[in-house]
């Protein structure tokens, strides 16, 4: 089975061609983490986003901003409680759940920041912190808390979008299972739809999708490649 270590190198590695941005490439590595919340170890941190999901509900609400996005994130946590490990959460459509709840958090404290006047630098910090504490494992944080808070401090141009977010989070979800799909256990790819076990074929179809999106972008892009 992959480590957590090995889960957020390829996510490093398959975000890349996209995003170059630190932050973008922040969620891709937060993506690939956020599959294992599933499991049993995790079930502290899974009450911790429910929580926050219904507290940013409550701001908003307040606010009278979309306060939606916290419900979804604490759908999302209730989900990930009762589900089994490499269950649906592990699926197609799991991740896309998964990442859109995830987006809609990002884009829900981004929007209560900069209405508050707080600069997009210092906002981009917070919610990779926030995302990183709840959801990597513990021995990364402190690495990956000082990498984000240098690179984006130092980094210059930086930009917000939307598609973004939501697409940098399903790379890095779609590179855990595509490791995942490599190993003995398998993964239920079509959950809910079917139960059964897709294995090493399925891993060389993902694989071969993402490259060949790679090489659009290239062909599309050229040096540039999809984003930048």
């Amino acid at each position: 089975m992959p480590s957590y270590k090995e889960h957020v190198l390829a996510a490093i590695i398959m975000v890349f061609p996209f995003f170059q941005d630190v932050f973008y490439i922040a969620l891709a590595v937060i993506g690939a983490s956020m599959i294992d919340m599933d499991h049993q170890v995790n079930q502290k941190n899974i009450t911790i986003v429910g929580l926050l999901g219904i507290i940013l509900a409550l701001i908003l609400y307040i606010l009278h901003l979309p306060y939606l996005v916290g419900i979804l994130i604490a759908v999302m946590a209730l989900l990930f409680y009762l589900s089994e490990h490499r269950g649906f959460m592990h699926s197609l459509l799991g991740i896309i759940f998964i990442s859109a709840c995830v987006g809609f958090f990002v884009l829900g404290a981004y929007t209560l920041m900069t209405d508050y006047g707080i600069s997009l630098k210092i906002t981009l910090i917070v919610i990779s912190l926030i995302l990183g504490i709840v959801i990597l494992n513990k021995k990364l944080v402190p690495i990956y808390a000082f990498i984000i808070i240098l690179a984006l401090l130092f980094t210059s141009n930086q930009v917000f979008n939307t598609y973004y977010v939501f697409i940098a989070l399903l790379i890095g979800a779609i590179s855990h299972l595509i490791l995942d799909l490599f190993t003995k256990a398998g993964v239920e790819l079509l959950s809910p739809i079917t139960s059964q076990k897709f294995h090493k074929l399925a891993g060389f179809t993902l694989l071969g999708l993402y490259l060949g999106a790679v090489m659009v972008s290239v062909v599309m892009y050229g040096n540039h490649f999809m984003w930048f």
